[in-house]
């Protein structure tokens, strides 16, 4: 089976920009993305392919690199409408990627959706591929990441608004990474758009936004009708990576075949600079920034502390005026 890597670069300078995004260059994600295929032909695998709604501009911010180094470029046909102010706004156009694909690639290829902001660390494991490539999908569940972070009855009950329906077991699923063959893409697509239809009827009842609400939620419900998927970050295949969260040690990265660095976009543009892509350089950058944000959440910690000690004091002394 083959892969094809893909990532998405969808360009509107009207677009609220990301959440997780601090550069409002439109074509960041473009700098990303050369760091992503770098490190993807460092590991030995193919080249990334950029669909974009703007080929013209990507492929000019691409000039100065070989062209044996760049990514490929192919153009996204863009079909769904939202508001431009909707969180994650760019990352709604993956239904659209995945439509268009489900019937360009051929049989024997899949799908490897990922994300721009993520390097390639290892090779995947061709014994995970072969058992994506039988069941269909690979996906990659968050649900214990998200579950305690947003409490397991929301997250349940935006799958189930967005599903239209009760879910048997419902999970939630990170968009950054995602293996489908073309035949798994035709089944998907037909239920993700139902389930983004009634993701915007209802947007306004969801505390959950983007492609990974209505996505999870077509996933879910394909599952329960039989459907098979291989969950990948079980097999570390893929770690999400937030610098100074201490939900994974950060040693246990260094073991994950693709590193997706959400608050860590700058880290990837600043080592796109370089014609190459050097592990121990970046390991050691992500070390540092991993460092630096466990001191930014320890001194938060002691702000959090000192604040409810002043208010502790300050409620005794008032309480105290009142019996007198």
């Amino acid at each position: 089976m083959n892969l094809f890597p893909c990532t998405l670069v969808y360009v509107d300078v009207d677009a609220k920009p990301g959440p997780n995004s601090t550069n409002r260059d439109p074509l960041s994600y473009v700098s990303q993305a050369i760091c992503l295929n770098n490190s993807l032909r460092r590991v030995g695998m193919p080249t990334l392919t950029i669909m974009t709604n703007a080929p013209a501009l990507v492929e000019k911010r691409l000039e100065s690199l070989p062209p044996e180094k760049r990514p490929a470029v192919t153009k996204l046909t863009a079909t769904i409408e939202l508001p431009k102010n909707t969180p994650f706004y760019a990352a709604h156009f993956k239904l659209d990627l995945m439509d268009q694909l489900s019937d360009a690639l051929p049989a024997d290829t899949m799908m490897l959706l990922l994300d721009a902001d993520m390097v390639a660390w290892l090779p995947l494991d061709h014994t995970l591929i072969e058992r994506c490539a039988e069941a269909g999908l690979g996906v990659y569940d968050i649900s214990d990441q998200v579950f305690p972070a947003y409490g397991s009855e929301r997250v349940v009950a935006d799958l189930e608004i967005v599903a239209d329906g009760r879910l048997a077991n419902p999970r939630w699923y990170g968009g950054e990474f995602m293996l489908a063959t073309p035949a798994s893409l035709r089944r998907l697509v037909p239920r993700a758009r139902a389930s983004y239809a009634r993701y915007l009827d209802e947007s306004e009842r969801l505390r959950h936004h983007g492609d990974e609400a209505f996505i999870s939620a077509a996933l879910n419900a394909l599952v329960d009708e039989g459907q098979t998927v291989v969950e990948v970050g079980a097999y570390q295949a893929v770690g999400r990576h937030w610098p100074g969260n201490n939900y994974r040690d950060f040693r246990w990265f260094c073991c994950c075949s693709f590193i997706h660095l959400p608050g860590g976009k700058y880290l990837l543009e600043k080592e796109a600079r370089f014609v190459e892509f050097a592990p121990t350089r970046f390991w050691r950058r992500m070390r540092h920034a991993h460092l630096r944000g466990r001191m930014r959440h320890a001194a938060k910690r002691v702000v959090r502390m000192l604040s409810a000690e002043r208010l502790a004091t300050l409620s005794a002394y008032a309480l105290r005026g009142v019996k007198s």
